[in-house]
C-alpha cells in the first residue's frame, strides 16, 4: 500500500550526509526513495541513522543557512547595500520588510523539524524490531534530533515570536499541515523541556574527532540552553549552563595539553614584531574550521555539500558581483571605545571582519578569507567550503558576561557580578588586541556600573561575532529588556538616515519581528499576521 510517503520523497535531496554518519546505506541503494513505503523502511538501526543524518543535511541546505544569516543579521547595523544587492534585499535594508519577501518563508526550518519529528515518532519502534539497536544508542540519537528541533524552534521564535509548535510528523499525503501559532512562552518552555532531556543522553565526545564539532554533543545542548535562558531572562540558569560549557572546555584543553594564556582556553594571537600579529585564532576558527573553540557548526566538503551562502552574500575572489551585503561604516577608533566607534586601532578583528578602509570588491572578509598572513594579507577561498558556526566558546563567554551584568542588578552592589563579567569580556578583547597600548586597554574602573558594563558587553559581542548571524538577535534581546526600541534606532543611524515614516514604524515593539509570509497565511487559515504588519485585510484561501 503506497501511503504516507510525503516525508520520504522530501528525503530524496536530504540523505547526502547519511554515508558520512553511517557505515551502511544499503537499503537506500536497493530501492529508489520514491518507491519506499513506511512498512519497508523503519526496520533497523541503519534506517534511523540515515534519517538522523538527513536532519543535518537539511540544515546544510542553501535556504536554511541563508535564513540563519538573514534572520540574525540582515536588519542589523552591520549590513548595508552591496554590489549585487537584490531589490528585495534593498527593501529589507531600508526597513521595508514585507510579507511577500522570500526571507519570511519558514519552510526550510519546518522541513528539518518534520524530519526530527519523524525520527522521534518511529525510533522507539525500531528499538523493538532490531535486537542490535539498543536503548542507549537510540537515546543518543534522540538527543541529537531533540536539539536540532530545538535550534530550529529557537530561530523561529526569535524571528517571528508566536509560531506553530508541531511535535508530531506529517507523513501522510492527505494530512493537512495546518496548526495555529503557539504563544512564544509555550514554544520556549517546550525547547527547555526538550533540551533538558537531550542533555541527559547526549554524547560527550564521539570517537571520530570531526563529529564533535559537526554533530550534537552535550556541549552543543548546553550552549543552546544557555542561549535560550538568556533570551528568557533566566540569568541564573544561563550562568549555570555557560559555566558548564566553559569548565568542560578547560577540562578538554587540559586533556589535550593545550597551552594558552590566562584563565580561558582561547586560541592565541601573538605579537611577532612592532607591527605584525599572527591571525592564529581567525585562521583556525574560520579558515580551517572545526577548531578547538567550536561547539557546533555545519561542516561542508566538496564531496558532500558546499556552502553557497558565503560567496552569494559576502563575495568570493572571482565573483565580486555576487556580494549582497557589505560591512557598515569605518568604525576604527583611536581608543578602545568612543562615540560610534567599534574597534580600537589595535583590534585585529577589524582586518578580519571587513576591508576597513577605502573601497574594495570584498568588503566582508569573515568566512570569505581562508587565512591571513602576519602582514594582514588575506588569502581568499577557492571553493565554497566555509563551515557555518552556530556556537563557539567566546560566544558562550559573552553570554555569561551579559547574564552576570543583568544579575548584578539583584545584588546589593553588584560588584562581584560586574567584575566576573569584565573578566570574561577582557579575555575575549585581549586576545584580539595583543599589541594594545595603554589607551587601548580595558580597565574595570571605567565599566564598574551596570549601564557601562551592559554597553561594553553588547559592544564586545558586536566586535567578536560580527556577520555570524547574532547581531539582530542581540539587539532584539536588548530592546525586549529595555521595553522599547530606542537604543536599536540609535544604533541603526550608523548605516542609515531613516525617513520619519520608517522611524515611526520601527519604534513599535511588534516591528522587532518578521511578518509571516503571505502564502503561509493563505494555506493555513489558523495563522494570523504578526500585529506590526497586519493591514486588517482578510486573507482568502486560493
Amino acid at each position: 500500500m503506497r501511503k504516507k510517503q510525503t516525508y520520504l520523497r522530501k528525503l530524496a535531496g536530504a540523505v547526502v550526509f547519511s554515508a558520512l554518519l553511517t557505515g551502511c546505506s544499503d537499503f537506500l541503494g536497493i530501492l529508489p526513495l520514491n518507491e519506499i513505503v513506511l512498512e519497508n523502511y523503519w526496520t533497523n538501526e541503519d534506517d534511523v541513522r540515515a534519517v538522523v543524518a538527513s536532519c543535518y543535511s537539511a540544515m546544510a541546505s542553501y535556504d536554511f543557512v541563508k535564513l540563519s544569516f538573514v534572520w540574525g543579521e540582515m536588519r542589523s547595523d552591520n549590513i548595508v547595500r552591496g554590489l549585487g544587492t537584490s531589490e528585495e534585499e534593498l527593501e529589507i535594508l531600508e526597513g521595508n520588510l514585507q510579507p511577500s519577501h522570500s526571507v519570511t518563508r519558514w519552510s526550510s526550518f519546518y522541513n528539518v523539524i518534520n524530519l526530527c519529528n519523524t525520527v522521534l515518532y518511529y525510533g522507539p519502534d525500531v528499538v523493538q524490531k532490531d535486537p542490535d539497536f539498543n536503548e542507549s544508542e537510540w537515546l543518543a540519537m534522540k538527543s541529537e534530533v531533540l536539539t536540532i528541533r530545538s535550534l530550529c524552534y529557537f530561530y523561529l521564535v526569535r524571528t517571528f515570536r508566536d509560531i506553530p509548535l508541531v511535535l508530531n510528523p506529517t507523513i501522510d499525503d492527505n494530512e493537512q499541515y495546518r496548526h495555529p501559532a503557539a504563544d512564544e512562552s509555550d514554544v520556549l518552555n517546550q525547547i527547555v523541556t526538550d533540551l533538558l532531556e537531550a542533555e541527559r543522553y547526549a554524547v560527550r565526545r564521539y570517537s571520530k574527532e570531526s563529529y564533535n564539532k559537526g554533530r550534537v554533543t552535550r556541549l552543543a545542548v548546553q550552549a543552546l540552553l544557555a542561549d535560550v535562558y538568556l533570551w528568557m531572562e533566566d540569568y541564573p540558569n544561563c550562568i549555570t549552563y555557560c559555566n558548564k560549557v566553559i569548565e568542560a572546555k578547560i577540562e578538554e584543553a587540559e586533556e589535550e595539553r593545550m597551552t594558552y594564556d590566562g584563565k580561558y582556553p582561547l586560541i592565541g594571537n601573538q605579537k611577532t614584531n612592532s607591527v605584525a600579529l599572527t591571525h592564529e585564532a581567525y585562521n583556525e576558527i574560520f579558515g580551517k574550521g572545526s577548531s578547538f573553540e567550536s561547539i557546533f557548526e555545519l561542516q561542508f566538503t566538496k564531496d558532500q555539500q558546499t556552502n553557497d551562502i558565503i560567496p552569494g552574500y559576502f563575495g568570493t575572489a572571482t565573483s565580486p558581483s555576487n556580494i549582497g551585503a557589505i560591512s557598515c561604516a569605518d568604525f576604527i577608533a583611536d581608543g578602545a571605545t568612543s562615540g560610534n566607534d567599534i574597534f580600537a586601532k589595535t583590534d585585529i578583528r577589524a582586518v578580519e571582519n571587513f576591508n576597513a578602509r577605502g573601497t574594495s570588491f570584498f568588503p566582508i572578509r569573515k568566512y570569505v578569507v581562508e587565512s591571513f598572513s602576519n602582514q594582514d594579507v588575506p588569502t581568499y577561498r577557492s571553493l565554497h567550503l566555509s563551515n557555518w558556526i552556530y556556537y563557539r566558546l567566546t560566544d558562550v563567554m559573552l553570554m555569561e558576561a551579559e547574564a552576570l551584568t543583568e544579575q548584578s542588578l539583584l545584588d546589593e552592589t553588584g560588584e562581584k557580578e560586574l567584575r566576573q563579567a569584565f573578566e570574561l569580556v577582557s579575555a575575549v578583547y585581549n586576545r584580539a588586541n595583543v599589541s594594545q597600548t595603554a589607551k587601548d586597554t580595558l580597565q574595570f574602573n571605567s565599566y564598574n556600573t551596570y549601564p557601562k558594563m551592559a554597553s561594553l558587553v553588547l559592544l564586545e559581542r558586536h566586535r567578536e561575532l560580527m556577520f555570524e548571524g547574532k547581531r539582530w538577535f542581540d539587539l532584539v534581546r536588548k530592546a525586549r529588556r529595555d521595553g522599547n526600541n530606542s537604543a536599536m534606532l540609535d544604533l541603526a543611524k550608523r548605516k542609515y538616515t531613516y525617513p520619519e515614516s520608517v522611524k515611526s514604524k520601527w519604534i513599535k515593539p511588534d516591528m522587532l519581528y518578521f511578518p509571516i509570509n503571505e502564502d503561509e497565511l493563505k494555506v493555513n487559515l489558523l495563522l494570523k499576521q504578526n500585529p506590526g504588519y497586519d493591514t486588517g485585510e482578510t486573507i482568502k484561501k486560493n
